[in-house]
């Protein structure tokens, strides 16, 4: 019965990081997209 406990407590946790870690990279990359998207065509969003 442990066991069973314990594996379900390693997959939610792995899952909860796994979803943080995702969530994390995917904000990073978005501003980091938003601003190089910002600096290449900041001059033909002026229009």
């Amino acid at each position: 019965m442990n066991i069973i406990i314990g594996l379900f407590a390693a997959i939610g946790l792995i899952a909860v990081l796994g979803a943080a870690g995702m969530t994390a990279m995917h904000v990073s990359m978005m501003q980091g997209l938003h601003s190089c998207s910002q600096a290449m065509f900041g001059r033909s969003a002026d229009r």
